[in-house]
């Protein structure tokens, strides 16, 4: 009885351990930052292509995550991700394009989405307009049951003069859309990956690039361009917007 009683005790004090070594691996508080030579060390080392020259700002995303906007040896404005992953902060992606991109840092908590950039200033860009945009349509249930669905577009205003990068996290009424959008899938078919699948069908997101005459102007410099994942970071595409692609009411 007494040496059960041992291999009992013992048994807790190793599942202790374990959990401890297993929180710690993955949890830990992260180490300070690395300094703008450690970085470019570093995505020299995964991506010699980039050819990173400059560090533009460091910009907290989460504690856990930190956007770094970069300049290269060949006058390119791009991306990279930084996580605390494993006792260590990684690159996780690099891209040599300064377009808007999502950075979903949990992608089913939509609050947690965020709209990165790092524009190039010969584009001379003087604001943005993000988008979040439901197209209207209509789908059938069981052949019997039609539903209509309304456009609804949601917009956000960046000014670029003092700054040409930055990240802007969506706002709340575009999270609680989402949100909601995936709350009334699951109730109709509750599988969490047909959810998500399905409520990324149905939005997207845009933008429009305006010059120093508040006209539409194609950001030349600031587009097409190679990159770097390891796979650790969920990102979306956001797309350029003709004016035709944008709805605008008008007051009657």
């Amino acid at each position: 009885m007494n040496k059960k009683k041992i291999v009992y005790f013992g048994s807790g004090i190793v599942v202790a351990l374990f959990s401890v070594m297993i929180y710690s691996f993955y949890f830990s508080s992260p180490s300070p930052f690395p300094s703008e030579e450690e970085l470019i060390e570093e995505m020299t080392k995964v991506f010699p292509e980039a050819e990173v020259s400059q560090i533009r700002e460091v910009i907290d995303v989460t504690d856990r995550e930190k956007f770094v906007p970069i300049v290269t040896k060949k006058d390119s404005y791009g991306k990279s991700f930084w996580v605390w992953d494993k006792y260590k902060w990684q690159v996780t992606y690099i891209d040599m394009t300064g377009n808007p991109l999502i950075w979903k840092a949990n992608e089913e908590d939509p609050s947690t989405y965020h709209i990165v950039w790092n524009i190039h200033p010969d584009d001379q860009l003087k604001h943005i307009k993000f988008y979040m945009v439901r197209d209207r349509g209509y789908r059938t249930t069981e052949g019997t049951y039609e539903t209509y669905y309304p456009r609804v577009q949601m917009d956000q205003t960046i000014s670029l003069e003092k700054k040409s990068y930055g990240v802007m996290q969506i706002p709340k009424e575009w999270s609680v859309f989402i949100t909601s959008l995936n709350n009334a899938q699951f109730v109709q078919q509750p599988d969490l990956f047909f959810t998500n699948f399905y409520s990324e069908q149905q939005v997207f997101y845009g933008w429009t690039p305006y010059g120093q005459d508040n006209k539409l102007s194609f950001p030349e410099n600031s587009v097409n361009g190679t990159g770097y994942s390891n796979g650790g970071v969920n990102t979306e595409h956001v797309m350029i917007l003709d004016e035709n692609e944008i709805e605008i009411w008008k007051e009657e």
